[in-house]
């Protein structure tokens, strides 16, 4: 599945995406968006599956995170960054000759409230909708602006303390390379800004839900993340929605189960394709 890296530019913001083509015939249209702590790097254990169904498939990096530009303005407001998303894939639309296609949006974590949004701008371009680990209400401790920002730089600055907490949160050990494609990012210039934004307008639920499209969701049985309140909110949010619990799964579950993913995904595609 030959995969091409590419940037397009909004309000002078590069976003970065990749696109993947599949080697036989186009059937269905995936995007995949990752959570600030996921780059399109990390879909790379559901791209075989997805070839092997026909998807043309667009991973981007949300803006401000991944190899997009991150700067201080980059938005973390939810119906921007879904019109900067519908205009990424309205351009992948237009370059292979079929425009007002039919997408599956499948997003991770905090940019799930990003899809909601993305199928409510545009109900007649979404085909279904996909929620790995959504986290669409986060609970943080009380600290400072200050205390966080300490705390930030001392994990992202320290290899060791950034390993323990997303090993934490992903209840098993992750390959080195996976760790760093996660961490790099976030010492940009910038980044911190970003992130601590991102934190803060987490803590809101967004206010509509998944409307009438066909919606699944998956989360792990061990996601420190989707606790009491999360569940509430995406069960509030999603409330007609195909719901699966891996027992066994943390936060990122594409990369610690992957297979139970790809499982789930093909079954879901070939279901509403």
């Amino acid at each position: 599945m030959a995969e091409e890296s590419q940037f397009l530019t909004f309000m002078g913001l590069r976003v970065h995406f990749s696109v993947a083509r599949p080697e036989t015939p186009l059937k269905n249209r995936v995007l995949l968006l990752g959570s600030p702590l996921v780059t399109t790097f990390h879909w790379r254990k559901l791209l075989p599956e997805l070839a092997q169904l026909g998807c043309l498939t667009v991973m981007v990096d949300l803006p401000g995170f991944g190899a997009s530009d991150c700067f201080e303005a980059a938005p973390q407001d939810h119906d921007l960054r879904a019109s900067i998303l519908w205009g990424i894939l309205d351009y992948v639309d237009r370059a292979s000759g079929a425009p007002m296609s039919l997408w599956h949006l499948v997003a991770h974590g905090s940019a799930c409230a990003t899809i909601l949004r993305m199928a409510a701008q545009y109900p007649d371009s979404a085909k279904s909708q996909v929620h790995l680990s959504p986290t669409f209400a986060l609970r943080l401790p009380k600290r400072s602006r200050e205390a966080v920002t300490r705390w930030y730089d001392a994990t992202v600055q320290s290899e060791a303390r950034f390993r323990t907490l997303i090993e934490r949160y992903a209840g098993y050990p992750l390959a080195d390379y996976a760790l760093d494609r996660m961490r790099r990012p976030l010492m940009r210039p910038g980044a911190r800004e970003n992130f601590l934004r991102m934190l803060r307008r987490a803590q809101t639920p967004p206010d509509e839900g998944m409307g009438f499209c066909p919606t699944m969701a998956l989360w792990g049985g061990r996601d420190q993340l989707m606790d009491g309140r999360a569940v509430t909110e995406a069960r509030r949010l999603l409330p007609d929605a195909e719901i699966h619990v891996l027992k066994s799964a943390g936060h990122f579950p594409m990369e610690t189960h992957s297979r139970a993913v790809r499982d789930y995904l093909r079954g879901w595609i070939r279901y509403n394709d």
